[in-house]
């Protein structure tokens, strides 16, 4: 039994060193079920063909059985793609078993696909009424369980040999299972973190819109991409002015109200983002200049009728000033934002409280 007990912990380190190379591509997926894309399914299909099939090909021979962790790769497939993942990985689990069946001893063979279709079935069937949990997942390997005992004791010459057999099986799958789901789920929460931290760090802690660094990595994808757009530069008047009556908590309030209101006139496609200070840039991709003028003239009338908020200070009113520029007046998306901030200027030089476009034949 010890010998057998060697022999399954290098199978259980097989499978848990592929796991780790196999499923890191897929890290980044929010949630894998049988309810994700064909595409996502077919990946985790082929992913945990492969495991199954190492796993086959590396299994324990006894008598004229083949002992291995096939059973977690197939639950896998099953558990997080349905069928379609199920399915590829019993052909691929099927074939490794064939490749590694001596010519004309084929009962082991036979045993083995009919256990691999009776769980695809079955498994199928339970994945409708069951939820995404780990209970359901151990119910999925213990049947694969119960299906592979019978069949084990045809092909083992002895009831010793086959509790011997089965004792040391039952122990490794289930454990197998165990550390396989585990080792997903805390994959996943591990990576999600870190996406987490990386989203943290591309987010103005104040308004909770994207930051500069956020803005720069937009405007170099735009450039990498040619894309079309049009730019927005929103600067709060008398900003100073606030702070100095309100303090730097009232002025905090309008900047977050002011967050509030940009993001809200903002279409879907676009990028709300603190530039900082006072001033924000709004990223209008495919909208025109003249387009983007208008949209800026909506926000800059409805910020001058909103009654600003800060107890136990009576409401009051804050005015805007914005530059306009479009992506057929530069050179790069950097330069767009140069532009409008020229325009900006403008605006602010000229009375302020209004919207101004940047003139290529004036500039």
């Amino acid at each position: 039994m010890l010998s057998q007990f060697n022999q399954f912990l290098l199978n259980f380190s097989l499978l848990i060193t592929s796991l780790l190379f196999a499923f890191l591509p897929m890290r980044n997926i929010k949630r894998i079920s049988p309810h994700s894309s064909i595409r996502i399914r077919l990946a985790v299909g082929l992913i945990a063909s492969v495991i199954g099939a190492l796993l086959v090909l590396n299994s324990i021979s006894y008598d004229g059985a083949k002992i291995d962790l096939r059973l977690v790769a197939l639950v896998t497939a099953y558990y997080y793609g349905g069928w379609i993942s199920g399915a590829l990985t019993t052909v691929a689990v099927i074939g490794a078993r064939f490749l590694v069946t001596p010519p004309g001893v084929y009962q082991g063979l036979i045993l083995a696909t009919l256990i691999c279709l009776a769980l695809l079935v079955t498994a199928s069937i339970y994945r409708r009424f069951a939820a995404q949990t780990f209970k359901d997942y151990l119910v999925l390997l213990s049947i694969g369980i119960g299906y592979s005992l019978p069949a084990l004791y045809l092909l083992t010459d002895t009831f010793i040999r086959f509790f011997e057999m089965s004792f040391v099986y039952i122990i490794f799958n289930l454990l197998g299972g165990y550390v396989t789901f585990r080792f997903l789920q805390e994959l996943r929460k591990h990576f999600q973190f870190v996406q987490a931290q990386q989203e943290l760090a591309l987010t103005d802690s104040l308004t909770n819109l994207a930051n500069r660094r956020k803005l720069d990595e937009t405007l170099a994808d735009y450039d990498k991409h040619g894309y079309a757009f049009s730019v927005l530069i929103v600067d709060i008047d008398f900003f100073k002015s606030v702070n100095d009556e309100y303090g730097h908590d009232g002025g905090d309030v309008v900047l977050r109200q002011l967050s509030h209101l940009l993001t809200t006139f903002c279409p879907e496609t676009g990028l709300v983002t603190r530039y900082g200070g006072e001033e924000f840039v709004v990223v209008l991709p495919d909208i025109s200049h003249r387009e983007a003028e208008q949209l800026g003239e909506r926000i800059r009338t409805a910020c001058a009728d909103q009654h600003f908020i800060f107890k136990p200070y009576p409401a009051f009113h804050v005015t805007l000033s914005m530059g306009v520029a479009s992506s057929d007046q530069a050179k790069t998306a950097f330069e767009v934002v140069q532009k409008a901030d020229q325009a900006l200027y403008q605006a602010k030089q000229t009375g302020r409280n209004k919207v101004v476009g940047y003139d290529m034949t004036h500039n």
